[in-house]
Order: structure tokens, then sequence, then C-alpha cells
């Protein structure tokens, strides 16, 4: 792997957050026999929580070469069509996965839960002995030059500093390595909150409505998205709520008679009657949706990946899926050029990436799941509809929606220079 082997266990690469990102990051570079030492802020405890569960065809790629993608499949929902309707309408398109056999070994999109994703990257970052986790590690301090990271932590037995040929910051939204190094992070927050619930309702039986399990419709309030999980459903839908509500005064609900307005009248609509809510609510919780963009993704020997450097839209499930995508193009770069040419072609690309193809198609998409017009709503459906039935079209849409446009890999040396 080049020169990222100055990379000794006494002075390992260091990756911040032991996340999903963070993780796969490490495994990838333990795969190459690279050691890493990860630093996480909390307990190692998953917390059995919602954060979403989509896993699209080249995420499995990917995770396939760390030796997850199997126990993946064999534990989560295989998504074969994937369905556009209305919520005035009883016309739906449906998008058949098959349109991609050959293009992947994977020709579908999986839903797995991403607390059991990483319930299984930490048992595999347990086992390897080219990883040393390090539990209740908190960064502090950052510095960086042209050939080293300093890193200053605290620990439960007090304060200690780290130097390390290259720093990975997977720490997330709120990355305190972005933060220690004055990143900024470009870019805008929806004017509103978006509300998820999971409910034990099954939404794929409902008569008149597609049988997939993964649905996503538009209506007069605002978009419904319907997503089969293997314990449950997920259910996401538009509220009106501004984006400064306190959060933290939001009582909790179980019950669905006091769901918020703007989801029972998009699952009344979508199921026909009130039978949904005789299920109860096994979460219900606001949250921000957001588009923004690190202002650089590479600062000397640190990298930003993950929500770290990038957040979009939930909308089409590619916030993780883009995480992941950059931690295999961040060690693909180490392996094929040397560390300052592959930090560099990293930023480079991944950026680019995130600019123009991630963040420009959550927010299109989520511009029309937002339509309310019922005229711009039926034109949508009808051209849906068309590209369904049209296998070329069928194909564009479904490779898009997979995300095969946004992992084009390293550049060769050639267009790097």
């Amino acid at each position: 792997m080049n020169d990222i082997t100055a990379a000794t266990p006494d002075h390992p690469v260091v990756v911040a957050g032991a996340g999903p990102v963070g993780l796969t990051t490490a495994l990838l570079l333990a795969s190459r026999r690279v050691p890493v030492r990860v630093a996480e802020r909390a307990r190692p405890e998953v917390a059995r929580e919602w954060r979403g569960s989509t896993l699209h065809p080249p995420t499995l790629e990917i995770l396939d070469r760390i030796g997850l993608t199997d126990r993946a499949i064999a534990r989560g929902v295989r998504v074969d069509r994937l369905a556009y309707g209305d919520l005035d309408s009883d016309d739906a398109a449906v998008f058949d996965y098959d349109v991609l056999d050959g293009l992947t070994r994977y020709p579908f999109r999986l839903q797995y839960e991403q607390y059991k994703l990483l319930d299984d990257l930490r048992a595999a970052a347990a086992d390897s002995d080219a990883i040393e986790m390090c539990w209740e590690h908190e960064i502090v301090a950052v510095s960086t030059s042209a050939t080293q990271a300093d890193v200053t932590i605290d620990t439960p037995t007090g304060t200690v500093r780290w130097e390390t040929p290259l720093l990975v910051a997977a720490d997330g939204s709120h990355s305190a390595v972005r933060s220690a190094l004055d990143i900024g992070m470009d870019g805008s927050t929806y004017p509103t909150l978006s509300l998820v619930v999971a409910s034990e309702f099954d939404f794929g039986a409902v008569a008149g409505r597609p049988s997939t399990p993964v649905a996503y419709y538009t209506g007069g309030a605002g978009r419904l998205s319907l997503i089969r999980t293997p314990d449950i459903w997920r259910v996401a839908v538009s509220t009106d709520e501004p984006v400064d509500t306190d959060l933290s005064n939001v009582a909790p609900v179980d019950d669905a008679r006091d769901a918020h307005p703007a989801l029972v009248a998009a699952l009344d609509a979508y199921v026909g009657d009130h039978s949904w809510a005789a299920a109860p609510l096994r979460q219900h919780q606001m949250y921000r949706s957001h588009q923004r963009v690190a202002d650089r993704m590479v600062d000397g020997r640190v990298a930003l990946i993950g929500d770290a450097a990038h957040l979009t839209s939930t909308t089409g499930g590619m916030g993780l899926n883009s995480g992941v995508h950059d931690a295999a193009h961040l060690v693909d770069a180490l392996d094929a050029f040397g560390i300052d040419e592959a930090l560099a072609d990293y930023a480079t690309v991944r950026r680019a990436v995130a600019m123009e193809v991630v963040q420009r198609a959550t927010s299109r998409t989520r511009a029309e799941m937002d339509a309310r017009s019922p005229d711009a709503r039926a034109a949508r459906l009808a051209d849906l509809q068309a590209a369904a039935a049209d296998p070329q079209r069928c194909g564009d849409h479904l490779r898009a929606a997979a995300m095969f446009d946004a992992v084009p890999g390293p550049r060769t040396s050639t267009e790097a220079s």
C-alpha cells in the first residue's frame, strides 16, 4: 500500500469515530495489513435506534470486501422492486431491479438496520489483529502538517497525544476533527422538519397499493416514504413544523391516536381507512434535513469522510452509502498512489461526487417528492410510469437511484497529474 506503510503499530493510522463509516475504513485498511487505531468517544454498546437502513448495490460490493455482505443479506429485506405513487391516485410506477443483472453481483437494494450493520462491523473489528479499538476517547485538539497529524485525546485515564501519518475523520455531522481544523460546512438546512415513525402495521398488504418493501409517494401535504425493515416498517412524512422547533420539548408518542396530523393524513390516504392506527408506534421522531459539504475534505494529513464531510437529505437513502463509498475510495486511492497523491485524488473526486452527484440527486428528488401541486404530481407519476415501462429508462433510473454514478473510483496516475 505505497507509503501508507509509514503507519506502524506505534504510529498507526487513526480513525476518529466507530460508526459504520469509520469501521468500514478501519477494516478496509486492516485487510491490507495497515495498523489502525480507532478513537470513539462513546462506550462500546450499540444503541438500538433507527438511523437508516438502506444499502445500495455498490455498498454491498464494498462490504463484501470485508466479509459482511452475506450476513447482511441473510438478515435483511431484499428489495427487488421499487414503487412510486401519489396519494390521490390508485396508479403506481414499479421499477424492477432485474435490469441491473450483469452490472453487479447484487442487483437489488437491501434494507438492513444501521445498528445491526454496526454490530457486525464492531464484531469484525474486534476480531482483527490490525485494529485497536479505543472507547471513551474524545478528540479535543488536532493539528496537521505535510507529514503527520497530531491528535490530543481525553481518555478515561487522562489526556494523551498521538502522532499519525493519517487521521481519518469519520466522527459524524458534529465532527470534532472538522471543528478543530476550522473547516466550514457550506450549504443549507430545509426550512421544515420531517417525521419518522416505526410501525408494526403491514403496509405491504394494503389492497390497491404496490406490494413492494419500499414505496415513495407524493401527496397534497408532501411526501410519504414507506420502508420495510426486518423488524418493522419505517414511515417518513413531510411536516410544516418550522426547523427551529425545540425538539427537546417534543413529547414521545407510542399511540397512533397521538401521532402528528401530517402522519395521520398521509397514512389514512394510503391505507384508505384508519386501521393502521391499531398498531403501536415504536418510534415517533422529528428530524432536520441538510444539504451541506465541507469546504475542504482534506487538510494536510487529515481526511474527512461520511457525515463529517457532507450531509444530505435522507430521501433515497444515500447518506450512509456515500460515507461507505468515501471509505472505499480513500483506501483504494492509498493502494494506487503515494499518500499525498491519494489524499489529493480523494479530495478532488469525492467532493465533486458529493456536490455534483449526491447533493444534486437528493435535492431534485426531495423537491419532486415535496411538490404539492396536483398537476405537477400527476405529471411526475405519468413520467415515472413511462420510465418503468421502458427498459432503457428503467435501467437509467435504477442505476442513478442505486448510486452507481457516485462511485467513480480513483483516477489513474495520468488523470491525477
